[in-house]
């Protein structure tokens, strides 16, 4: 050892490149790595950080996170649906604090994307004509702005969906080991739906970052027995509720039944019992004042209360896809189950119930450590029992907590299969996970592949290639659902959406007219996304089948009859104009996409038939 430290301090003062020569025929690695520390920290610490775990799967994490860093761009506005840029987070963060008004989502992710794109607003600010409404929104809707807005805002997801993984391999590091941790935050990586939306502009991946934070601070406290964790526990709790609502659900039943638990099987915890309460209370009362801080209660207090009768209302009850009885909740269950491949290979679910089972044989003699390990799944079942049983839906992006929450499991079962006295059982469990990982990360391409491919892309260089100089065209729905439309002044986008709700395109017409008036109107091309108008063509479902029902929002549509009737004539060819082109997603040998509202969507193109 003497030897080798007096080597490495010799090479330390050599040049680089005799250093590096001598380093080619070392052969103890360990030597080689602080060698090259010694010779160059920058270069060392890369070095030894290359040589981690650690660092490939965060570099798998991301490499599968960056195709959506320019899907659909540039444009004017985003292909997310339901995200909050380029178009809302100004908008969001504006309306949360005016008194009287008030936004769907909380502030804060609003407030992060409004700070770290303060260059580009003061840029449109400035070239704004005036700073009257009209004017400043006139501006910001060109392409280079929203442009810039969503790229920085898909980054800042990306970072946070890093996070997570991080967050979750520490959390489970916490109370099984770094094996553990790390095989924890592999299985975060691959986890397809995360993957999406650790890529979009919607506030899923957000909240679940700071979720996940609060939930490592609170294991930190049960095994600890430290106090003094509590103040990250309030601080990211509060941030993940203020990014989106829902977050509340993570929290509600999980922290209080782990902390009954904990009090009853650890003797430890109820000798300290007067100090940890002292601070559960004083943290539960900053987390509640700065709750209502951030969310305009305080300062805007009637849009609050209009905000929570929006999201107790409309806002969940014109979606809920199940009947509200015990049918139609044990087939929200069921149904949660059957959608577990989405996230992950199905022969995963055995390695998540291993791992559960494995809490009561590692940490039969540390009751701290049980209590701790049980909280992801606390965590899953509290978002199960206070969100989807009462919001009664089984979206991707509403089953993605669960599938983050069980991530521990499968990483205490992969550790502890692949540490085993046997070298067979070993082998054979290295050999498993690995096809396990294989098929995860074909499974997560096959996200990557949806956006790269988008079927709209199809769409864009068709109309391109047809369209003539003077053509009038009329795009059907919502941006969200289109192409992007040709800027030149002869594009008009229909929608049953008041113009007041609609997000403004540069050069794109705005109406609101009977749509089968088409033919006075007489444009030469109709763009149609299947999304939006799937539910004018479908026959009218029964009220409720097997526990599902329509939400009232497709129901709407459903009974338009005027609509459905020109609809369904358009796509007979009975009113002049012929199905020219169809752009559908052909996904070849990746995995097909489901569950996602704006991936892998057909998109339907009619042209005025010659007279």
């Amino acid at each position: 050892m003497e030897g080798s430290q007096r080597d490495v301090s010799r090479l330390a003062w050599m040049p680089p490149a005799r250093a590096c020569q001598i380093l080619k025929h070392q052969d103890a690695g360990d030597m080689a790595t602080h060698c090259m520390e010694r010779v160059c920290p920058v270069k060392g610490r890369l070095f030894k950080a290359v040589r981690t775990p650690l660092f490939w799967i965060i570099l798998v994490s991301v490499a599968l996170r960056l195709p959506g860093l320019t899907w659909g761009l540039p444009a004017s506005d985003g292909w997310d649906d339901d995200g909050v840029a380029p178009r809302n987070f100004l908008v969001g963060l504006a309306q949360t604090y005016i008194p009287g008004s008030y936004f769907t989502y909380p502030p804060l992710h609003m407030l992060w994307l409004a700070l770290l794109s303060a260059p580009g607003v003061v840029l449109a600010l400035l070239h704004a004509p005036t700073l009257n409404q009209h004017d400043v929104i006139g501006q910001f809707i060109h392409v280079p702005y929203m442009t810039f807005f969503a790229i920085t805002a898909r980054i800042l997801s990306i970072v946070m969906s890093v996070g997570t993984l991080l967050f979750i391999g520490q959390l489970t590091e916490t109370f099984a080991g770094r094996k553990a941790g790390l095989y924890a935050a592999a299985a975060c990586a691959l986890d397809a739906p995360l993957v999406y939306y650790g890529q979009v502009t919607n506030l899923d991946g957000p909240y679940l970052f700071w979720a996940s934070l609060a939930l490592w601070g609170w294991v930190k406290f049960l095994v600890e027995r430290q106090p003094r964790h509590l103040r990250w526990v309030a601080l990211a709790s509060v941030a993940a509720i203020t990014t989106k609502d829902q977050a509340y659900a993570v929290f509600l039943l999980a922290l209080p039944i782990s902390l009954v638990l904990w009090f009853s099987v650890d003797r430890k915890a109820r000798q300290s019992w007067a100090p940890i309460a002292r601070s559960l209370t004083l943290w539960a009362t900053l987390a509640g004042g700065g709750l209502l801080l951030i969310d305009g209660a305080i300062t805007n207090p009637s849009g609050f209360s209009k905000r929570l009768a929006f999201l107790l209302g409309p806002a969940s009850q014109d979606y809920t896809s199940y009947t509200a009885n015990l049918e139609g909740r044990f087939r929200l269950l069921a149904d949660m189950v059957l959608q577990f491949p989405r996230f992950y290979p199905a022969v995963t679910g055995l390695l998540i119930v291993m791992g559960v089972a494995l809490i009561w044989r590692q940490f039969r003699n540390d009751p701290a450590k049980q209590v701790a390990a049980l909280v992801p799944a606390l965590a899953a079942l509290s978002f199960t029992v206070c969100f989807n049983l009462l919001a009664l839906r089984s979206d991707n992006r509403f089953l993605l907590p669960q599938s983050v929450f069980v991530a521990p499991y499968i990483g205490m079962a992969a550790a502890w299969l692949t540490t085993r006295h046997s070298w067979k059982v070993r082998y054979a469990a290295g050999a498993g996970l690995a096809t396990i990982a294989c098929l995860a990360v074909y499974q997560c391409l096959g996200i990557d592949a949806a956006l790269i491919n988008d079927p709209r892309y199809d769409m864009e260089r068709w109309v391109a290639a047809h369209m003539q100089p003077n053509d009038y065209i009329e795009a059907y729905g919502r941006n969200a659902f289109l192409p992007r439309l040709p800027d030149t002044g002869n594009v008009a986008r229909l929608d049953i959406n008041p113009l007041k709700r609609r997000n403004p395109l540069p050069g794109v017409t705005e109406k609101l007219a009977p749509f089968d008036q088409v033919e006075a109107r007489d444009p030469r091309f109709l763009i149609i996304p299947d999304f939006w108008v799937a539910d004018y063509l479908r026959a009218v479902p029964p009220e409720s089948l097997n526990g599902r029902k329509t939400p009232r929002v497709a129901e709407t549509t459903l009974h338009d009859t005027d609509n459905r009737a020109f609809f369904q004539k358009l796509f007979a060819g009975e009113y002049g104009y012929r199905l020219a082109h169809v752009s559908r997603y052909a996904p070849g040998p990746w995995p097909a996409v489901e569950g996602f509202e704006s991936l892998g969507q057909t998109v339907y193109l009619f042209e005025r038939a010659t007279p």
